[in-house]
């Protein structure tokens, strides 16, 4: 877990001299294993493609050139292979013939899906991966590493000036443990960005020149989709659950798993589908969400087998195991997924998933702790554990949001490295982080992208170390101390206060005190007061929506701390003042979503700001 410290009196400059100028400084020395690629001006390498380039090597050639240039000032060139055999020394992009003398042991094709190869041979650079996207996370990763580069979003990145550009020898192969990864936020699915981020999951925007991305069909809660009851239900009521006596048609009712007739005509819907969509690597067979009443069948077939398995997973799992099964001979590299969700997350006592199925596991618990901690955390953990002895292939749907209010603090960043490193212990290989999508202006929705981002890549990165060198680049050295101290402060106190903190939640009021609200708003503050730039200072004003928000929407606990105490320390400011402001600031930064909504014409700021003037003017509504 990134560690909860005391503010470390760091000067100003501190962090953008560690994260910045001295790895650029430790590139650029004269080492003897130094590769100069520019100098003066002049590119010293020339990149070089395989004559019949796939769309992704000649993207990953564009990419590398595009920004050596902007580091360097020089103009690198691009050659095929046929034309570049007097060219010398070279940057190899791609599955180049060249490659095969100089690194005979290689065997791109044999790579593991993601890896990557960065190596140095004489003077020449080899960066190259899996045919599908490999190679443009091979110089996607070296223009991190090697030269400096950050892409903070996918409007807003980093790039140094280096007008002699030096890089260290390369000698890196490596391939991520995870092989599916989604970081759901709203801009974490832009076509570009998410490649530069490494992320290749279903709502991945990410076209094929860059790698393209993984497409299920359809990505959950596939009952009804498969085996519509509008359909249905009328003919063959007992295709559907029997809760009681009754047969249910209800939006999540679920279906009974241990009807044959059900089962065939739901295998032959499954293989018009797929057949209607060659994109599809995935196809979900999973149960339809639910609320609290749980529809599932309780007839006595579906019920013996849930008995004998001790578990609800005990049908489902049959059930998927039969079309997975059914499917194989047709679509053999098609994967079927299903969700081990709600009242489905204990894993069954006796039958295994096929090696074609996918478990997915659905979180829940306390997300200011890690999950491998803590008794409200024991079920989580223990499905995990539990799926991964039978499941040889693990995937976890993890919820790393407020869905109730995107705006609202969810002091859950200093647990999420320690989340993705315990999912990979246990054998997980993909992962779908389910953040802010809705919202372009979360709880620091740009940090957490990242921070997920570089994890899912590798989760033995620092995470502490990658927050810092966020706040300091995105924010700006000044403001970076004061936004870390905002993060102590409020990582501290829900593990102090021992809230259970879901991921539906209407209030901070039981874990975030009125004293350390005001230590955060001092520090959030500071941070703006010592910025100057107006490109960093938007980025803090933006970020200061949270705690605004809780100020207007739990108002009435502030004037009740500074009534029963004769003083506080928030000064209580003019309510139609403040409310007006923070409008003007949602609409500034384009917030019109607030909340998770499936509807179809979202857009919440006209009901946020009568449900804010409700709570700031309660006398108003006895009139």
């Amino acid at each position: 877990m990134v560690k909860i410290d005391a503010f470390r009196f760091y000067g100003k400059n501190l962090l953008f001299l560690l994260f910045y100028l001295v790895p650029l400084l430790l590139i650029s020395c004269s080492l003897p294993d130094g590769l100069i690629l520019a100098e003066g001006g002049k590119a010293n390498y020339f990149i070089v493609i395989p004559d019949e380039p796939t769309p992704v090597e000649i993207a990953s050639a564009q990419e590398l050139k595009e920004y050596l240039d902007q580091i360097s000032g020089a103009d690198f060139v691009i050659l095929k292979e046929s034309e570049s055999e007097k060219a010398s020394p070279q940057i190899i992009v791609g599955d180049v013939g060249r490659i095969r003398k100089l690194l005979p042991e290689l065997t791109i094709r044999s790579l593991p899906y993601d890896g990557i190869v960065r190596e140095t041979v004489g003077k020449n650079i080899i960066l190259v991966g899996h045919p599908v996207r490999g190679t443009f996370y091979a110089v996607n990763t070296f223009l991190e590493e090697a030269c400096g580069v950050r892409w903070w979003t996918s409007r807003e990145s980093f790039i140094p000036s280096r007008r002699k550009l030096v890089v260290p020898q390369q000698h890196l192969q490596y391939a991520p443990a995870l092989i599916y990864r989604e970081s759901f936020y709203k801009d974490g699915v832009d076509n570009l960005f998410c490649a530069r981020m490494k992320c290749n999951g279903d709502f991945s925007r990410t076209t094929e020149q860059y790698g393209g991305h993984h497409h299920y069909l359809p990505f959950v809660h596939s009952f009804n989709y498969f085996l519509p009851r509008e359909r249905y239900f009328g003919a063959h009521p007992e295709w559907y659950s029997k809760v009681g006596e009754e047969r249910v048609n209800h939006p999540y009712s679920q279906l009974c798993l241990t009807n044959s007739a059900m089962r065939e005509e739901f295998i032959r819907n499954v293989k018009d589908s797929l057949r209607l969509h060659p994109e599809a690597g995935f196809v979900s067979i999973s149960q339809n969400d639910s609320d609290a009443d749980f529809r599932y069948c309780r007839c006595e077939a579906c019920s013996a087998v849930a008995e004998e398995e001790g578990s609800q997973a005990g049908p489902i799992l049959m059930f998927v195991n039969e079309v997975a099964e059914a499917i194989e001979k047709e679509f053999p590299d098609v994967w079927v997924e299903t969700i081990a969700y709600q009242y489905s997350v204990p894993p069954p006592k006796h039958v295994k998933p096929r090696k074609n199925v996918i478990i997915r596991i659905c979180t829940h618990g306390n997300y200011a702790i890690p999950l491998s901690e803590g008794e409200e955390n024991r079920a989580t953990r223990e499905a995990i554990e539990g799926w991964s002895r039978i499941a040889d292939n693990l995937y976890i749907w993890n919820y790393v949001t407020n869905f109730l209010s995107y705006l609202m603090p969810h002091p859950n960043l200093y647990s999420l490295d320690e989340d993705i490193r315990f999912f990979v212990k246990n054998k997980t290989i993909g992962l779908f982080e389910q953040g802010d999508y809705y919202c372009s202006a979360g709880d620091f929705v740009a940090l957490r992208n990242y921070l997920i981002s570089h994890l899912m890549w590798n989760p033995d990165l620092d995470a502490e170390g990658i927050v810092d060198e966020f706040l300091t680049g995105y924010y700006g050295a000044s403001a970076a101390p004061y936004l870390r101290i905002y993060w102590d402060l409020l990582s501290r106190a829900a593990v102090d206060s021992r809230v259970h903190l879901t991921m539906v939640r209407s209030s901070t009021a039981d874990w975030l005190e009125v004293p350390v609200y005001a230590q955060a708003e001092a520090a959030m503050r500071k941070a703006l007061e010592v910025t100057k730039e107006k490109v960093y200072r938007d980025r803090i004003r933006r970020e200061q929506i949270p705690l605004k928000f809780v100020l207007l929407s739990e108002f009435q606990r502030f004037r009740d701390y500074a009534q029963e105490n004769n003083h506080s320390p928030v000064a209580l400011p003019d309510p139609e003042e403040v409310l007006t402001e923070f409008m003007a600031l949602l609409n500034e930064f384009q917030v019109t979503m607030v909340r998770e909504d499936f509807s179809s014409n979202p857009h919440h700021l006209a009901g946020l700001e009568n449900d804010l003037r409700h709570r700031l003017f309660p006398e108003e509504d006895k009139k």
